[in-house]
């Protein structure tokens, strides 16, 4: 179990008594007197962020809300305005003022957007301002991990969510104006059980879904999601058709073979190489085994259910022991053509660059090509070109840190970046220029403008949320 999974699970411990009082006070058992609306959480704030995703159309964000100490009676899902935060963003960066429509009463409550003291290049400004769309949030489980979007055409999307509170997976529909997991169709309503999956096909009897959903991967052409678990070693197969409810079709378990030191298993980081292309092929990595393993999805003619089909593998041999492993995959990603695979390891702590374009046979590399060492304790990855050639962005949830990594050539370091107290997810938008970090403990997100000119490149330029305090 990392950091950010071990301070999850303390916080909750922690703080159990107001769900307690939440679940006597609804069966009427008294010494509780916490109404609903009293234990709903916020549409207009973020409450432990992880999980964190770009619109294909890279107009919106969205972010989940793990409600990681139980105070609220579920987590949702917020959504960010992209443009918005631009507006702010820039207009902080190039006159240190804000724009001219900004406007704020502040109160007690409603703190406005200032200067950061401690960081003089940064913004600070609370969830609520103008970027934050709380009429178009939606209420899920709690202690989600990761968000994976699919494009479902027409400005309209499905989020893929992972949450280990129940264990379940979580979708729901973007139509272009709010977020949809509801048949009552309520404003910031809580997803009903029809959106919420525990069991392939639907039916107990057939088979339950494996504990700690992690990591998610959409793949929008092939219409289907994967799911790794952190501590079985299993994949999970979403069958998410456009139009239609999705569903877990299959469960692959046992995927990769326990620690032989620590008996520990588990599949982690999750990725399609081209996720654009018909039969695309997913990556899957662990945190017990130096290898990463290759998965397609089958669909019979017959228009049964589709079912996952293991492929080839290739051992994570870059850096690591004398006999070249290393092992604890926390993250993988692409290039935006597929011919280059990042992923982020722990044991060593290092980024690894894995040529994977074709072959003269058609079937992909899987060649390392280079390494860096990386902060311990790596999270998740991003990787984007915003003008200067690819970078890789990687969250460093000990030690409040974002590395941006060159990976041509060596591979090297070109900058660390204070982004605040437990970052998790990292995504980054090229229409944008900017990366979004979720820091899970000061309930913000930053934004990095990495805009090659910007003269404040590489730096936090705007932070939302309210810093929580350290207790």
């Amino acid at each position: 179990m990392n950091t950010a999974e071990a301070t999850v699970w303390r916080v909750s411990r922690s703080k159990l008594v107001p769900m307690r009082c939440v679940l006597l006070s609804a069966l009427a058992l008294g010494g509780c007197t916490a109404s609903r609306e009293e234990v709903k959480p916020p549409d207009s704030k973020l409450f432990f962020p992880t999980g964190a995703a770009v619109s294909p159309d890279g107009q919106l964000l969205f972010v989940s809300n793990a409600n990681s100490e139980l105070r609220f009676d579920s987590g949702s899902v917020s959504v960010f305005d992209l443009e918005t935060i631009d507006r702010y963003a820039d207009t902080w960066t190039m006159t240190g003022g804000l724009p001219d429509a900004a406007t704020c009463v502040a109160s007690e409550d409603h703190p406005c957007c200032s200067q950061d003291p401690d960081h003089r290049e940064t913004l600070s400004c609370p969830a609520w301002a103008d970027f934050m769309r709380a009429d178009s949030a939606a209420r899920i489980g709690n202690f989600a991990t990761a968000i994976a979007v699919q494009d479902t055409g027409g400005g309209t999307v499905r989020l893929i969510v992972p949450t280990r509170g129940d264990p379940s997976i979580t979708w729901l529909d973007w139509n272009g104006s709010r977020l949809q997991c509801n048949t009552g169709d309520q404003g910031f309503a809580l997803c009903d059980e029809a959106h919420r999956l525990s069991y392939v096909r639907n039916d107990p009897d057939v088979g339950l879904m494996p504990e700690e959903p992690f990591d998610a991967f959409a793949d929008s052409t092939g219409q289907f999601a994967m799911v790794t678990h952190l501590t079985t070693g299993a994949v999970t197969l979403v069958d998410s058709p456009i139009g239609a409810d999705a569903q877990i079709t299959d469960v692959l378990q046992g995927l990769f073979a326990p620690d032989p030191l620590t008996n520990l298993r588990g599949a982690t980081g999750i990725a399609g190489r081209t996720p654009s292309a018909t039969g695309d092929v997913v990556y899957v990595g662990s945190r017990s085994e130096d290898r990463i393993q290759m998965l397609t999805v089958g669909r019979p003619p017959n228009g049964a259910s589709p079912y996952i089909v293991p492929g080839n593998y290739f051992f994570m041999n870059v850096v690591g022991s004398a006999s070249g492993g290393s092992f604890d995959t926390r993250s993988i990603r692409f290039s935006p053509t597929g011919d280059r695979m990042y992923a982020i390891n722990r044991k060593p702590p290092s980024l690894q660059v894995f040529d994977t374009s074709l072959g003269p046979t058609g079937f992909p590399l899987n060649r390392g090509i280079a390494a860096t060492d990386i902060c311990r304790q790596a999270s998740t990855l991003a990787v984007m070109d915003s003008g200067d050639g690819d970078r890789a962005y990687i969250s460093c949830f000990q030690d409040g840190q974002l590395y941006i990594v060159d990976p041509r050539g060596l591979s090297t370091v070109e900058d660390i970046v204070l982004v605040g107290r437990g970052p998790y997810s990292v995504v980054a938008s090229p229409q944008h220029k900017k990366v979004y970090v979720t820091n899970f403990l000061e309930d913000t997100v930053a934004v990095v403008d990495v805009n090659p000119t910007s003269p404040r490149y590489n730096r936090v330029v705007l932070r939302i949320g309210e810093v929580r305090p350290i207790e």
